[in-house]
């Protein structure tokens, strides 16, 4: 009945919009574009493709010439040039046509340049036409996309189809830090290839911090030569790089951060930091991860000319217009405690270190427009004396980086995409970069009644959160909750009807910076709160009391931006930190997430449908392995060197399917714990090459979609993988056992299949028609409570699973 109402829809319609579509009828396109008319019915593929390319640069043209006909092969097509062979009487022509004017330059990207395209396959035919080179490069990306789909080299079928697409926002990134851990040149452009794939068109290359330098310096050589553990780029290795990904329409913005994270400057040229250290005692590499005190001298003249040099060697390599400063977590210590610094401070009637700070980035902005740069940095470098034309990277969140917009700043967002944390593509995806939200509270009546309760979720590592949660009660019944977590505004949550009653318990769901958060809290003492957060698949306990004077009037909402304004949020971008990444898992970590992320940056704000987007991003996931992308590939070989020569891994990877690296920076402050938090930590345990959300269990909230829908096949299915997963236990186990890497599985183990034997007895007794009575409801989910309260580096994510069927399955 669906398909059939789609069809009349098509037949009425001629063309319509990329957010009307059905989520179970998209086509395997990711970023989805902005307007799509799809025909009915598709057409066969012959084995030979002609390949006609004008208007655009030569360069170019012979770059991609080669690029298709390689990813091609893969499929078993052939491309052609022409003139054509007259033995092949059979094939299909694409024609690619760049409307640039008579002068057909190679053309360097730059932020706002147009990347509109059009495609469209009709029989025997493909067109894209673009304005310019970028254009028809996200042209081909769309039409690969469709090439390569594994449904499409199976069946060698094509859609019949009209694209009419061009991005949302021009900023969309991925920023990689090679300094904690360095990727080589391979495993860079392997990314950049990947991000062209998704229409991502920036590449931020984080290349100095205290964990080393990895620019090649011709000026201050003792930079690399001292510290960087022989690990650096080559000037003429960073041009290729910028050459390779210029082809591919990425623009390449550099990080050189200042004025902190400097340990490793200090260790090559002491004399630019503010305290100087006796000949003994001079500094060292750093190879723990943190904040740390080393920063550069305001007040020496030799640390403006140390920048201006390093800039001007950068500008050198690096074309783009933005130049990244860093600028972030400076540590006032050291200028606080010069003697020096404090006098500098009062000649230039400098108040306190903020000023200082703010001083320095003035400096460095000048010295910046000499060589024709734009000065960009995280949150920190915003200030009103510096000129409109900086661009700030934010980290600290929506509040943040709207502030910025509403004085006329231009901005892009990073938090919630900061991708080395393990955490759910749908949380991503929901991670708007432009603030859309109420803008006050609910107005209160005289029936209202409202209650406030402080709360505090203690961390492994570093201060605990804080947290106040205020909830509007009418008539014993709760319309309202708002939660603020430290100083950020306040939000309205989403309130789990199912499992709130009055204000004795209240789960409640928000995204916040640390990822997808539910709040689970028990409310039953007269002033004391109890639970737990669910952040991601990870547990942390929540405690907290009632405050007994709350005023309702400080419930302040984050103000939303002018039309104008908006237009100062550029895009955003994905971040990788590396500290838990090596060039092994690298793409295990990246993909295939990043194609949802892209899709936020690049898509109408109106596709929002995670259904659709997790139909679409399994597909992907095959996808993304066809073009080169090593996500599946680094998982099989990072756990087959785990275990002995020649063993059956299957066991292992059947057992990875239930279970996720544990969320949030989780492993990180665990790894703080045992001392394991810095460089020469060992990156090689099965937690390494897990992939950071399980796309068989997003199968199986599929599946559970499908029955809470009437369908019983999805319950059916269900079973089926939970037998599956019951019958590899025991081998999973005796490898666990023999090999000592794999150690720390034996109680993982256990633990999952206690969960799997909870989720297979539930499903059974609900394919029979039984639902799950109150009172197991309740030892049930006391169970999977218990085994979630362990804080371990895997979360066993299948429970999470199987708490979800206990909901529908249990007896209302």
């Amino acid at each position: 009945m669906k398909k059939f109402l789609l069809t009349i829809i098509w037949l009425l319609f001629s063309c319509f919009a990329a957010e009307t579509i059905a989520s179970s009828d998209q086509l395997p396109l990711m970023p989805y574009p902005q307007s799509l008319q799809q025909n009915l019915g598709g057409y066969p593929l012959t084995k030979n493709i002609l390949l006609n390319i004008r208007g655009m640069s030569e360069r170019r043209q012979q770059f991609f010439q080669q690029r298709l006909k390689k990813q091609l092969d893969k499929a078993g097509y052939r491309l052609n040039l022409p003139p054509i062979s007259q033995k092949i009487t059979e094939y299909h022509s694409i024609n690619i046509v760049v409307n640039q004017g008579e002068q057909v330059e190679f053309l360097l990207p730059s932020l706002n340049q147009s990347e509109s395209y059009q495609l469209v396959i009709r029989d025997k035919v493909i067109d894209i036409v673009a304005e310019n080179d970028f254009g028809a490069i996200q042209g081909m990306a769309s039409l690969l996309q469709l090439l390569l789909a594994p449904n499409a080299v199976a069946q060698k079928t094509l859609p019949q189809v009209s694209i009419n697409d061009y991005p949302r926002f021009p900023w969309r990134g991925l920023m990689i830090d090679s300094v904690r851990h360095y990727i080589s040149i391979n495993a860079i452009k392997r990314q950049l290839d990947g991000m062209a794939a998704a229409k991502l068109n920036v590449f931020h290359w984080h290349l100095t911090d205290d964990q080393g330098w990895r620019f090649e310096s011709k000026s201050y050589p003792k930079l690399h030569q001292l510290a960087a553990d022989g690990q650096y780029y080559t000037q003429q290795e960073i041009k290729e790089i910028v050459d390779y990904a210029s082809l591919l329409g990425i623009r390449v913005v550099p990080e050189f951060d200042v004025p902190g994270h400097a340990s490793a400057i200090a260790v090559a040229y002491p004399e630019l930091i503010t305290t100087q250290k006796m000949a003994s005692e001079q500094y060292q590499m750093e190879d723990h991860w943190g904040v740390f005190e080393p920063l550069l001298d305001p007040s020496n003249p030799d640390v403006y000319l140390f920048i201006e040099k390093i800039v001007s060697e950068f500008s050198e390599v690096f074309p783009d217009q933005y130049f990244h400063i860093g600028g972030d977590e400076v540590n006032p210590k050291q200028w606080e405690g010069s003697v020096k610094v404090q006098q500098f401070m009062q000649e230039n009637n400098l108040k306190d270190s903020q000023a200082l700070h703010v001083f320095f980035n003035q400096q460095v902005q000048q010295i910046l427009a000499k060589h024709q740069k734009k000065m960009m940095g995280w949150d920190e470098i915003y200030h009103p004396d510096l000129p409109k034309n900086i661009m700030v990277q934010s980290w600290r969140g929506m509040d943040s980086l709207s502030q910025i917009a509403a004085n006329d700043y231009q901005g892009i967002l990073s938090t919630g995409f900061y991708i080395d944390q393990p955490q759910a593509s749908a949380y991503h995806y929901q991670n708007e970069p432009i603030l859309y939200q109420a803008t006050s509270p609910v107005v209160l009546t005289e029936e209202d009644k409202v209650t406030a309760w402080q709360f505090s979720m203690p961390r492994l590592k570093g201060s605990a959160v804080e947290g106040t949660l205020v909830l509007v009660n009418r008539h014993n019944y709760l319309i309202h909750a708002y939660v603020k977590f430290n100083n950020n505004y306040y939000k309205k949550v989403k309130l789990d009807r199912q499992l709130t009653f009055n204000q004795e318990q209240i789960n409640f769901l928000i995204n916040t910076w640390m990822g997808p958060t539910r709040g689970e809290f028990n409310l039953a003492e007269p002033t004391a709160l109890s639970g737990r957060m669910l952040i991601g698949n990870t547990h942390y306990d929540v405690s907290g009391q009632q405050k007994e004077m709350f005023d309702y009037s400080s419930v302040q909402l984050a103000p939303h931006l002018s039309t104008e304004q908006e237009k100062n949020i550029l895009g955003g971008e994905a971040t990788l930190w590396t500290e838990m990444v090596t060039e092994k898992n690298i793409d295990r970590r990246i993909w295939p997430r990043l194609f949802a992320i892209a899709e936020r940056f690049w898509s109408a704000k109106s596709i929002t449908n995670i259904d659709s987007m997790y139909q679409r991003l399994l597909q992907i996931n095959d996808y993304a392995e066809i073009i080169g992308l090593q996500h599946k590939s680094q998982q099989l070989l990072g756990v087959k060197g785990l275990v002995f020569p020649h063993t059956d891994i299957t066991p292992l990877n059947i057992l990875a399917q239930q279970l996720e690296p544990a969320h949030y920076y989780t492993r990180h402050h665990l790894n703080y714990q045992r001392d394991l938090y810095h460089q020469n930590a060992p990156l090689n345990r099965f937690v390494d090459y897990l992939p950071v959300e399980s796309l068989t269990l997003v199968k199986l909230q599929q599946q559970l979609s499908l029955f809470k829908n009437g369908d019983n096949s999805g319950l059916q299915a269900i079973v089926n993988k939970m037998r599956a997963w019951h019958y590899h236990y025991e081998s999973a186990l005796a490898i666990s056992k023999k090999n000592p890497k794999l150690s720390d599985l034996v109680v993982i183990i256990d633990d999952a299949r206690k969960i799997n034997t909870i989720g297979l007895t539930i499903a059974q007794s609900c394919l029979a028609g039984v639902k799950i009575r109150r009172a197991e409801t309740k030892r049930i989910q006391n169970t999977l409570a218990q085994i979630h309260s362990n804080v371990r580096d895997i979360s066993i994510s299948s429970g999470l699973f199987v708490e979800k069927l206990l909901e529908v399955c249990r007896k209302q």
